[in-house]
């Protein structure tokens, strides 16, 4: 290879590592080489470490609602909020192995969702809380005490059903836990340490981190611990009995009849509109 972005290209391909989590560091240097720096035709030696920021880092720049959102590493808001809501993904997928991630609830303002997606497609403002194809911590409306595990009760929510009732988090200050295992194929949530539930994932595809915002006034940070900081019981848990998913209550049914949950203003699918213009004139 001729640059350092060429030789990342051919670690992924040997060691299943993605060019976006290695920094190769050469022989006697202290600094990161960049992708574009040129590789000596003579070879040299380097050594790669694996940062794994990316997959605990929000994507703003490829947000298509990102002009509605402030994010600095692992920590989203959205003072501008314009539309309804905004899904949020991390830069990077979790692939393989083991993580625990943290949601540290600094403020709900109503619901949120907080969990894994397959499909990188769904971020931005075109996919609402009940329509993700994900597996998620579904926080409840803050303002409600309905049992209702569609709408307004926690809830594990998975794959467009609402699973079973999870505690609800605190307006501020809660901390949803997600120990996710592709290997065993198995994510287990937690709130501020009780483990609520555990279900199945895909293990042949890549999972972003998400979140949900939908009022000017959320505020999420996700951190990445170490996995010796989750909780015991999270551990166990993907070990055990799995809630099965699909023996849940679909989430387009309405109790009032409908099919109109999260549903758009006018407004707002004249912008989505502008928006998919937009990306399809970039090409991306």
């Amino acid at each position: 290879p001729e640059t350092v972005g060429a030789l990342k290209a051919e670690l992924a391909e040997r060691l299943e590592t993605p060019p976006a989590l290695q920094r190769l560091v050469g022989s006697g240097s202290a600094q990161v080489c960049a992708d574009e720096d040129k590789l000596s035709p003579e070879g040299g030696e380097f050594m790669m470490v694996v940062d794994e920021t990316p997959m605990c880092t929000w994507d703003h720049a490829g947000n298509l609602a990102r002009s509605m959102l402030v994010v600095d590493g692992g920590v989203v808001t959205c003072p501008e909020l314009r539309t309804d809501y905004i899904n949020v993904l991390t830069r990077e997928p979790v692939r393989r192995g083991a993580h625990y991630f943290e949601f540290h609830m600094h403020y709900i303002g109503d619901e949120q969702w907080c969990g894994l997606v397959a499909n990188p497609a769904q971020a931005g403002r075109f996919v609402s809380g009940r329509r993700l194809e994900a597996w998620t911590y579904y926080a409840g409306r803050m303002r409600s005490n309905s049992d209702n595990i569609v709408d307004g009760q926690a809830a594990l929510h998975a794959l467009g059903k609402a699973v079973v009732p999870f505690k609800k988090p605190g307006r501020e200050g809660s901390v949803i836990g997600m120990l996710v295992d592709v290997g065993k194929g198995a994510v287990a949530f937690s709130l501020n340490g009780e483990l609520q539930g555990a279900c199945a994932i895909p293990t042949d595809k890549p999972l972003w981190v998400m979140t949900h915002v939908d009022t000017d006034r959320d505020h999420v940070e996700l951190r990445k611990p170490s996995l010796k900081d989750a909780p015991p019981s999270n551990l166990e848990a993907l070990t055990g009995a799995l809630i099965e998913v699909t023996a849940g209550e679909s989430l387009s049914y309405h109790p009032f009849g409908g099919h109109h949950f999260d549903s758009d203003t006018d407004e707002d699918q004249e912008d989505e509109t502008d928006d998919e213009a937009a990306h399809d004139s970039c090409g991306e």
